[in-house]
């Protein structure tokens, strides 16, 4: 396949995640020009497969409506935060892991991250277990995939139940990357349904370094069901964005739980991250 109708299909494959593309952000997870990229939204919009809109590009309204709303809804919300998330938690993974994608909004960033590392040669020999429906055959492109067995969800665009958790338990991962729906005070993580946390269960134990990406909304709240807690050490490190609020930042470092902190230029960050253990270190010793 030529690289622009794979840069065409990766376009595609955002789009239907988040719904609502800006050129920026499209810059930077293809690694292409503004010029290019407005280029090639005009030949997509030529041939009705999305509209240009004020700062970037949206679905049709069809094209809309064929999309799974729970997936969606969610894509849509905290759009900057999950994209410094994911890409804070792609910088964790090194060569050669075996890493568990799970399925979400926020771990899709970390995925397109992944790609992008791994097209740029800063990543190599990675095989991914997923069993998200979300990235088609891009990722295959780029490393070696495994989708897991299982029922499929169309309103989380992923695989779960029995099967997928008996595929899961064949494998034994060095790096997870999971989602989750909510963290309450006392870090326990927690999902919507029974089958998805006890996916992230099984996942968990697995898997030698788990790393958790919630964006601050779902902070010091509880979902429905619990698969997991932030324990001290490094066994289990939360990535999430600046929004975290203060207080609850303050007790969980005070309990050693492993916290990423993932910032954004447009947060007047640099784009880069920082553990929270690491900045108090340096302020310790100070």
């Amino acid at each position: 396949m030529g690289r622009s109708k794979e840069n065409r299909e990766r376009v595609m494959a955002m789009l239907r995640t988040h719904r609502y593309l800006r050129i920026g952000d499209v810059v930077e997870s293809l690694g292409l020009s503004e010029a290019t990229i407005r280029r090639l939204f005009a030949s997509l919009e030529a041939s009705g497969d999305l509209l240009r809109v004020h700062g970037g590009v949206r679905l049709p309204e069809a094209a809309a409506l064929r999309q799974d709303y729970s997936f969606h809804r969610e894509a849509g919300q905290q759009v900057v935060e999950k994209h410094a998330i994911g890409v804070a938690a792609a910088k964790l993974l090194v060569n050669g892991d075996k890493i568990f994608l799970d399925s979400g909004t926020t771990p899709l960033e970390c995925g397109m991250a992944l790609m992008a590392r791994l097209r740029a040669g800063t990543l190599r020999d990675v095989s991914v277990v997923t069993n998200s429906l979300a990235f088609s055959d891009s990722l295959a492109r780029v490393c070696a995939v495994t989708l897991t067995a299982g029922r499929i969800r169309p309103e989380r665009q992923d695989l779960c139940g029995i099967p997928a958790f008996e595929s899961i338990a064949r494998y034994h991962f060095s790096a997870a990357v999971l989602g989750a729906d909510g963290i309450d005070g006392d870090g326990v993580l927690s999902s919507t349904d029974e089958d998805t946390a006890q996916l992230a269960r099984t996942v968990v134990e697995h898997s030698d370094r788990v790393y958790v990406l919630a964006d601050s909304r779902k902070l010091g709240r509880p979902s429905f069901v619990s698969y997991g807690r932030l324990r001290r050490g490094r066994v289990i490190t939360l990535v999430t964005d600046a929004g975290i609020p203060a207080a609850l930042l303050s007790n969980w470092r005070r309990r050693g739980f492993e916290i990423l902190i993932a910032e954004n230029a447009s947060n007047g960050g640099n784009g880069k991250s920082k553990s929270e253990s690491e900045k108090a270190e340096a302020e310790a010793k100070a």
